[in-house]
């Protein structure tokens, strides 16, 4: 009855349209009163509790990293070395726009940031060469999901704090599949090219190929210090985030001297109230899950679950499509964190590795970020751009259909997701 209480109390919070943050709060707060468990300075300590802990000092630090190098001109150095590699074929713009998201995922590790970035210089950059603004809004925001898939990844750290996986196999976990949907979004990109592109103009050259290398490279070498570095045993996943913060600075103010006092002062206001935002959500989820928890209602799934089949293969299918919905309606992190820890145990009693399951999580969740109604970035790159949602999504449906078989093939070819994290002694 409590529990019944709790989601009627939550819907009708959601109805007022309270913030999702204080929603969970409330919620977990009540069912706590309720069963007489809990009180004020108990789940004041709980909310602080959650919120404390060493893994999540590389959320604010990547947050600002990521801010950094997008305020810094970053985007437009890359677009250009990707434009003079494959920007004179035919649909090559297109796939400039996909090799863009694939480095800005390297650096950023967030889907709306991506799309907003990104949104702002190739949509014009496709629209002056004779696409669709709409296709090329919709092609932008579906290569930005691979950002929070991709290390370094803000979705990851925050996935990592509920279920105690570890960071840096997460990080290693994430690289295949999110190459794996570039590389099918770019399939369908030449399957389509005659339909989506225009013929192939020539334009005058801005920059010598050499360059525009020059210029690119510095940046390129970003994610490869992050990876090499927890990789190689020299810094955690934590650590790295701080090396770079470091070296975002480095290359903003000393290198290309793009970012000024006040431009940085911009970026450390935005980066701090960024992480205040989703440190909020993180200390009331984590009461929450406490209260799941005390309730038993992850072993109520999990009975759920198997009385409903025995077989993993359904599990994961009944899992991706209530993960689709749940995408759709609840932005990411607080969907993390209040339905993995009833989903985690779950998989993990169907057999299903933790660190391929959080890739399938974060997989359906990246593509509820283009899915009306609540898609975060479908309302992001509407805004960028100027382009209506609805004519957005109508563009967008052949890429739903390629998304949705990647995500399929992740989802059951295992070793996509746990490869490379089992090659580096990450996981046994």
């Amino acid at each position: 009855m409590t529990v019944l209480f709790v989601v009627i109390l939550f819907a009708v919070l959601l109805a007022v349209e309270t913030p999702i943050a204080f929603a969970v709060g409330i919620i977990a707060f009540a069912g706590l009163m309720i069963t007489g468990i809990g009180n004020e300075a108990v789940s004041a300590q709980r909310v602080f509790a959650g919120m404390n802990s060493y893994g999540l000092l590389a959320l604010p630090l990547f947050i600002l990293a990521g801010n950094l190098l997008v305020a810094g001109g970053i985007i437009q150095r890359l677009v250009d070395f990707v434009d003079l590699l494959v920007g004179r074929v035919r649909a090559g713009l297109a796939y400039v726009n996909l090799l863009a998201n694939l480095m800005m995922a390297g650096l950023s590790g967030s889907a709306t940031a991506d799309t907003a970035a990104l949104g702002s210089v190739m949509t014009p950059m496709m629209k002056q060469r004779g696409y669709s603004p709409d296709f090329a809004a919709a092609l932008t925001i579906s290569g930005a999901i691979v950002a929070p898939i991709l290390p370094p990844s803000i979705i990851m750290v925050i996935y990592a704090i509920p279920t105690k996986l570890s960071i840096g196999a997460l990080f290693f976990a994430g690289i295949l599949p999110g190459l794996l949907i570039v590389l099918l979004l770019a399939v369908y990109v030449a399957l389509a090219a005659k339909r989506i592109s225009p013929p192939v103009v020539a334009t005058e050259r801005r920059l010598s190929f050499a360059r525009a290398t020059l210029d690119a490279i510095p940046v390129l070498l970003a994610p490869v210090i992050i990876v090499g570095g927890v990789r190689g045993g020299v810094v955690t996943a934590t650590e790295a985030a701080a090396v770079l913060v470091a070296y975002a600075l480095f290359l903003n103010v000393v290198l290309y001297r793009s970012t000024d006092c006040k431009t940085l002062y911009k970026v450390l206001r935005e980066s701090a109230i960024t992480t205040a935002t989703v440190m909020i959500v993180v200390g009331t989820s984590s009461l929450f899950a406490w209260f799941l928890a005390i309730e038993n209602v992850p072993s109520a799934a999990r009975a759920l679950f198997t009385s409903m089949t025995d077989n993993p293969i359904l599990f994961l299918v009944i899992v991706n499509i209530f993960l689709l919905v749940v995408g759709s309606f609840v932005d990411t992190v607080p969907a993390i964190l209040i339905f993995v820890p009833i989903l985690q145990p779950a998989a993990v009693a169907y057999g299903i590795d933790p660190i391929h399951f959080a890739i399938i999580v974060i997989v359906n969740l990246m593509v509820g970020l283009n899915t009306p109604p609540v898609g975060t970035n479908l309302f992001v790159i509407s805004s960028v751009t100027g382009r209506p949602i609805g004519g957005i999504v109508r563009a967008l449906l052949p890429l739903y259909v390629v998304k949705l078989l990647a995500l399929a093939i992740i989802t059951y070819v295992p070793f996509i997701s746990l490869w490379l994290p089992r090659a580096a002694g990450l996981i046994p």
